[in-house]
């Protein structure tokens, strides 16, 4: 009976060894969002990121973002064997360029890692707020700031036969950053999602990761067809840090989101 106990005793210690380590590098991030812009929040799940908005007694809305940092379980297969999307405008180079990124990719991750890899190594940002930031018009300058990033990233995946599309919201971001504005302590960004057929939808940001985000962004749950003015959101704790790896460019530097389950 002894031995019984000190072998269950053990089990358990093991057992809450291995969720203290799962969990080691989760990130958690509560805000507080007031305003009537507020509304364009809502509930938002996907792979290894949530949302939860919660109405508070002054009429402003707590937001509580929690980001797994467990890998992409994902054995989806490249090439997708997904039909051509006839919504896609002509361009023989896009496609070309979409087909040379993804050549070789043994699944999907691969194939979404290489041609992020690509646009991030093609396109120099460019805080210029004229600039059209259609996906041709950055393909054909190599400039742009978050929306031509995002736009172009979309246009390939998609010529690749992968789903994704864009993303609106808020990243928060340290004083001096381009585009800062005090009132929501960040910027209003740009990124992406990309559908894996096995995990459903996940982020990247086509400035900074791939296959993942951290707590600092806030997704609208709809399309803002202007810029949001009547927001604030301030920070109320955080805890924990997403650690992804580094891949880093001759141009860029991109934190990329670790895969298991295909390859």
């Amino acid at each position: 009976m002894r031995r019984s106990a000190r072998l269950s005793g053990l089990l358990v210690a093991l057992l809450l060894a291995a969720g203290a380590a799962a969990s080691r590098g989760d990130e958690l991030a509560v805000y507080r969002a007031a305003g009537p812009d507020a509304s364009l929040f809502d509930q938002y799940d996907n792979d290894g990121y949530s949302l939860a908005v919660t109405p508070t007694a002054g009429g402003a809305l707590e937001l509580r973002v929690s980001v797994s940092g467990a890998p992409l379980f994902s054995r989806a297969p490249f090439p997708t064997g997904a039909p051509r999307d006839v919504s896609l405008p002509a361009s023989p180079e896009r496609d070309a360029l979409a087909r040379t990124l993804a050549a070789g990719a043994a699944d999907q991750a691969r194939a979404v890692e290489r041609i992020l890899e690509g646009v991030a190594s093609l396109v120099r940002y460019d805080a210029d707020r004229t600039r059209r930031q259609d996906p041709a018009s950055v393909f054909a300058s190599h400039r742009a700031h978050c929306v031509g990033l995002s736009e172009l990233s979309v246009d390939l995946l998609r010529r690749a036969g992968i789903s994704a599309r864009t993303v609106q919201g808020i990243l928060r971001a340290h004083p001096g950053t381009d585009g800062y504005e005090a009132g929501i302590g960040g910027v209003y960004h740009r990124w992406i999602e990309v559908y894996y057929p096995d995990r459903g939808f996940v982020f990247s940001d086509p400035s900074a990761s791939i296959n993942g985000v951290d707590a600092r962004y806030l997704p609208f749950g709809r399309r803002a067809l202007e810029r949001p003015r009547r927001l604030t959101l301030t920070g109320i704790e955080s805890s924990g840090s997403i650690d992804y790896p580094l891949r880093r460019l001759p141009d860029a530097t991109l934190r990329v989101r670790p895969t298991a389950g295909g390859r």
